[in-house]
């Protein structure tokens, strides 16, 4: 019987038999040539240190020298070195890579440390995660790099309460996305630079600040944060700073001067740095003083300005030309460290400056005379409790002058660090207090209370 006339006298038959034949014959030739060209890939986690790289294995027809059977994927996850079976309470997620990460995460890590309570790191970039992991190796770390990622390790993280950003980074919005958790903003400093209170901290449910000055920052700043808890914990990375701020700053040591430039910022019009006066002030100062000098550069300085890219190489030459030498301190140090050996500062506006207020001491403010000054004003000034100059003969006539015993800024000084620092929550270890409640917080009782309350 022909195929048409099946067809046409028993169709049923005929529909039947075409399905047998591609099931028993056809079906086994295309899942094989189908196979030829499937590649398996293997995304688990390598138990190593550094972040594991996976090779595409393919189809045993294929040749071993092909260009797929080469291709590396990274792992876009690695859960190596975090306990997910612990009880991790809180969570500081940083979405920076290895130009601000390291001196964000220094800054913090170490302030969680001494509060006893488990928390766990969080990182985006696979380089920072290796630095996370070799500088802190005894600390929950994990690599998330994307939103499922970052879904797949909270969800495996039972008891945590509380997430910390140190700084407003696009990937955040992965985590402030899940509302079972207090999202907070702890910074990486205290700064009158306008990125200190704009509208993205709406995101957060509390910012966590110095002192009244950063709350005031956002008062001045003339946008709605009724729904923004402000909690204040001081600045806790400064305890033994403000221990040492007990001595008058004349009877410590001898003065030795710590300078502390900013970058050159994001645009032309935001740039603030004193560095192109280096030379001459920095020669300046040792000659006519006889002072000890020492300088911590920005860790991004000739990101943006390229002439800036050498500059330490280029100071110290130009300096040691003229028989004179100044102390560089590397990027791994903290600046609370070198705030503790020295007593007179000259800064930038940045957050520096709040660090060295701690130590009570005079601080001389670099302010550019050539541009507008756009910052977050809060209710004190610069000029309230800091000693500022435009230009080097300027700075020189007010060092000579505090040297001579006339450090007439004293007093407002004192008021700008309990202002500015909330010097008395950091005694009370405030920001301990605010993480341990945080922990300990029962949000199936407090949402019971709410529903009762309705």
């Amino acid at each position: 019987m022909s195929k048409i006339t099946k067809l046409i006298n028993t169709p049923n038959i005929f529909f039947k038999d075409m399905a047998y034949k591609t099931l028993t014959q056809r079906l086994p030739m295309l899942l094989d040539n189908l196979g030829n060209r499937l590649e398996v890939f293997d995304t688990s986690p390598s138990p190593a240190k550094k972040v594991p790289v996976t090779k595409r294995p393919v189809s045993s027809t294929k040749a071993d020298n092909s260009v797929a059977a080469k291709t590396i994927i990274p792992s876009s996850i690695n859960l190596s070195h975090i306990n997910l079976l612990s009880p991790i309470y809180h969570i500081i997620h940083t979405g920076e890579g290895m130009t601000h990460g390291p001196s964000h995460l220094s800054l913090w890590i170490p302030t969680f440390l001494t509060t006893q309570i488990s928390f766990a790191v969080i990182v985006r970039n696979v380089d920072l995660y290796n630095w996370v992991v070799e500088k802190y190796p005894f600390i929950n770390v994990a690599y998330a790099k994307t939103p499922i990622d970052i879904e797949n390790l909270l969800n495996n993280m039972a008891f945590l309460k509380g997430i910390f950003y140190p700084s407003n980074t696009g990937n955040n919005i992965h985590c402030l996305r899940f509302n079972v958790y207090e999202h907070i903003f702890i910074g990486h400093g205290d700064s009158d630079k306008s990125a200190s209170a704009h509208k993205f901290f709406r995101v957060y449910d509390q910012v966590w600040v110095a002192g009244q000055a950063h709350i005031d920052r956002f008062k001045n700043a003339q946008f709605n944060t009724n729904h923004i808890d402000f909690v204040k914990v001081g600045r806790p990375n400064l305890s033994s700073v403000l221990e040492v701020s007990k001595t008058p700053w004349h009877k410590r040591m001898v003065n030795n001067v710590l300078y502390l430039p900013t970058w050159e910022g994001v645009y032309e019009e935001s740039n603030y740095s004193s560095l192109r006066l280096s030379g001459v002030m920095l020669q300046s100062i040792i000659e006519k003083f006889g002072l000890l000098v020492s300088t911590k550069l920005h860790p991004v300085t000739g990101s943006r300005d390229p002439s800036l890219k050498n500059i330490q190489s280029k100071l110290q030459l130009a300096l040691e030309s003229k028989g004179k030498e100044i102390l560089f301190h590397g990027p791994s140090i903290n600046i609370s460290e070198l705030v503790l050996r020295s007593n007179l500062f000259i800064c930038d506006i940045s957050a520096v400056v709040s660090e060295c207020l701690a130590a009570d001491a005079p601080i001389f403010v670099y302010i550019p005379k050539d541009r507008e000054i756009n910052v977050s004003q809060s209710d004190m000034n610069y000029e309230d409790y800091c000693y500022t100059f435009s230009t080097v003969p300027e700075l020189l006539a007010k060092i000579e002058q505090v040297l001579q015993g006339d450090d007439y800024l004293r007093e407002s000084r004192r008021q700008a660090m309990e202002y500015i620092l909330s010097a008395n929550s950091i005694a009370q270890d405030q920001f301990a207090i605010e993480l341990r409640k945080l922990a300990e917080k029962n949000y199936l009782i407090d949402n019971m209370r709410m529903f009762v309350q309705q």
